[in-house]
This record gives structure tokens, sequence and C-alpha cells, in this order.
């Protein structure tokens, strides 16, 4: 299937047709001989974590969970598993805060079976205490990340990895889109397969990009429109709606010419004028593009490609949820204050968005539609997840934010797929090949 990317040239967006394989066929579990091997497990346990009394706890064990089906496997089959991921950004260093302790310590709890954390992840140390595993010992090496050479993709970390193992099971969806020696290093240079999150997450994503069921809706939030440009510009070529919140919204509203005060656009705040203005400007080549585009959704609702808010909440900060106003943005005689921001979706927009997923059948939803974290402007983001838990749609959720909102609302079961790939979601779906997929294709 021939999908659509773009690039960015003089800050505006070039539709470009490309040729992109989505239907993809992975090594798996069974296209390998596993029994008794010894097998590093590359898995993607950059979970949160926090301070408790004097020890770091796992405050989210998603991505733990979703690796246990292979790990399982891997027992089953008697083999030598030997953990490798990173955690945060140390830098090259080692950083104690970071250590992978607690994520050992919770995998034990999960698994109920206990796993040996090693201090270091190669050295003699590392080395001797592999060589004593026996069919069925799980060992996690240290924060990969604590490697200069991770960090720096020396290939020499990539040789040391490569000799502690006869196979790689990368189950790591949401560290596919990095090149480093702990991922495309010891997968080109160590017999691979993908391992059954991995499998999940490129089969239930490809679906989006592989004749979704129409109407197609697209929900983008979020604080970060630079990051998200790409994928919604592909998902513009498969979508029949795009329903735009959060941030991303404020540049759209820009572009159109309208006050957004101190709302935020980006969440750096090192982010230039010209680079704002870039953004702007792609924003209003998007709207440009797509201004003549409708679809017919069926009584009587007939919507733009491209919608966009019709009220908004906003306040002075977001330690004001006392003092809000609602603003109307077809009203021209009702503006934003000056040093105020939007910081939610109004009811209109609710309101009007629900009636469009209502008749949805396949719905991506990426970002927080406002500051959700304040209680006061997270309604129009738990509008819109209730609206969806009610719709009968195929409903694929990831990216960013996405997790922990849904879990804040306690919603996380009522949705068909939840995807833990952060960031890889994105790259995956702006019809980009990750960089980890040639290693782990079939043929």
């Amino acid at each position: 299937m021939g999908i659509f990317s773009s690039s960015h040239r003089n800050g505006t967006a070039c539709w470009e047709k490309v040729n992109v394989i989505v239907s993809m066929k992975l090594k798996g579990l069974k296209d390998i001989d596993l029994k008794e091997k010894r097998v590093i497990f590359r898995v993607a346990y950059d979970v949160p974590l926090k301070e408790k009394g004097k020890h770091m706890i796992v405050t989210d064990d998603s991505r733990i969970l979703a690796s246990l089906p292979t790990l399982r496997y891997l027992l089953r089959k008697k083999c030598k598993v030997i953990i490798l991921t990173w955690l945060g950004r140390p830098g090259g260093k080692r950083v104690e805060k970071l250590t992978l302790d607690p994520v050992s310590k919770r995998l034990s709890e999960l698994l109920k079976k206990s796993v040996k954390k090693l201090d270091a992840c190669v050295g003699p140390g590392v080395d001797l205490a592999l060589s004593k595993m026996k069919p069925g010992d799980v060992v996690m090496l240290e924060n990969v990340r604590f490697e200069k050479d991770e960090e720096e993709g020396n290939n020499a970390l990539t040789k040391k990895l490569s000799k502690m193992a006869d196979v790689v099971v990368f189950d790591a969806f949401a560290q596919s889109h990095r090149t480093a020696p702990s991922t495309t290093g010891i997968l080109s240079a160590v017999p691979s397969v993908a391992g059954l999150n991995m499998e999940e997450e490129i089969s239930k994503l490809s679906k989006l990009l592989e004749k979704p069921k129409a109407p197609f809706v697209v929900i983008l939030g979020g604080a970060k429109m630079s990051d998200k440009i790409e994928t919604l510009i592909n998902l513009l070529h498969v979508a029949d709606v795009v329903l735009i919140g959060g941030a991303m919204a404020h540049n759209f509203l820009k572009a159109q010419g309208m006050k957004i005060a101190g709302s935020l656009v980006e969440d750096a705040s090192h982010e230039s004028k010209k680079v704002r203005k870039k953004i702007y400007q792609i924003a209003e080549d998007i709207l440009a593009k797509t201004k003549d585009t409708y679809v017919n959704l069926g009584s009587g609702l007939n919507m733009p490609k491209i919608v966009l808010p019709r009220d908004l909440i906003s306040a002075h900060d977001t330690q004001s949820p006392s003092q809000t106003c609602t603003i109307e943005l077809s009203d021209v005689h009702h503006h934003i204050p000056w040093n105020w921001m939007y910081l939610d979706i109004g009811p209109k927009t609710v309101a009007l968005y629900s009636k469009i997923i209502e008749r949805a059948k396949t719905i991506f939803w990426n970002g927080p539609l406002g500051y959700f974290e304040e209680s006061a402007f997270s309604h129009g983001t738990k509008g819109i997840a209730v609206a969806i838990t009610k719709s009968k749609a195929l409903s694929v959720l990831g990216g960013g934010d996405t997790e922990s909102m849904i879990k804040k609302f306690k919603l996380q079961r009522k949705f068909d797929y939840i995807s833990t790939g952060g960031g890889a979601v994105l790259e995956f779906l702006s019809g980009k090949p990750l960089p980890v997929i040639k290693y782990l294709l079939k043929n």
C-alpha cells in the first residue's frame, strides 16, 4: 500500500507519496529454536519511578506486564534469559535513581520468580554471573544507558553485548525507533526474532494504516505539535476526520489569525520565535490543503477533514482553577484576556466531538485535549474518553501522555488497545520505517 509522508521546506508541509511496507510479517518465537538457548530479552522497561522512603518504586508497571507473555514462553523453553533495557536519560554515567533495582524487584513479584539483578551491563563480573546461569534462570543487566558507548553508538558495546547470547528476542516496541548498540546493534549481530508484544503492537497499529473501517476518526492533542506533524500529515491520507485539541490546537487557531494570548504551543520553553512561526506556517498549509475536503457522517453531520475546537476554557494560569472563562471562538467580540491561557476544550467542543465519535468505526487517539493533570481542566479530555468508551468503534490509543491520562480516569479496560509505545507509535504512524524492523522481517 502506498502511504504518505512529509518533509518540511521553508516552513511548509510537503505532501509526497512514498511506498512503505505496512503489511509486514515479523520473525516470531516459533521461527527459531529457543530450547535451552542463552537469550538476550530486549525489553522497554523505561517505567516511571518515585521515591518511597529510602527506596525507589515502580509507579506504572504496564510495560513490564506487556513483556510477561514472551518471558513466560522463554522460560517454558528452558532458556537462560538475560534482560536488557534502558531507563531514563542518565547521559552515559551511573545515576543511582535510575538503577534497575526497583524494576527487577517488581518483575520478580509479577513473575513470581527470582530475577537476579546485576550491578553492571558489561564487564568481567557480568561475564562471570552469566557463565553460572542454568536453564530457566533470569538475569537483569544494569541500565544500558549508564554505558557511554550506548549513548554514543559505539560498536564496541555491540560486540560485548552480542557475545552474551545465542539469540535476541526483541520485545521493546517503545524503544524500537532508536538506533543504538542495544537495539539495532545487537539485532545486526545476533540471530533475532520479535517478541509477542512487539508483534501485537505492529499488528494493531498497521491496521490503522491499512484500510481502517470508515469512518476513521483521529484525535490528536498533547503539548507539542512539532513531534506530530509528520504523523498528522500521514494520517490525513487514511482518516476521514481529524479532531484537534490541547496545545496542538493553539497552532491552528494562531494560523487562522485568532488570539491565543499566553497559551502553550510547544512544551519546550527554549523554542525560538522562528521555530514557532514555522509551525504556524505548517498548520496554515495543512488547513489550506484540507479546506475543501468534507465527509458526511450521516444525520446532517457534514464535517471538514480537520475539526478545531468551537470553545475553550481559559484561566490566568494552571494554578487558578477557580477563575476560568469559556471563550466562544466564533464570537469575534469575545477574546481571551492577553495574560490568560487556554487549558481545556469547552462543552460545545466536547458535544461536537462526541457526536463525531459516536459515528466512528475506527478511532485513534493520541494526547490529552487539555491540562488534564489539574482536575478543573480535565473535563474535556475525560468527556472525549467517555464518548469513545460508549462508541462501537475499534479504539486504539497510544503515544505520549495518552496512557497516563486514561489511567487517571480509570477507563483503561474500556478501550480495545492501548499501546505502550510512546514516541514509537507516532514514528510508526508517520510512515517512517522503525530502525529495528529490517532485522526482524521474515525473508
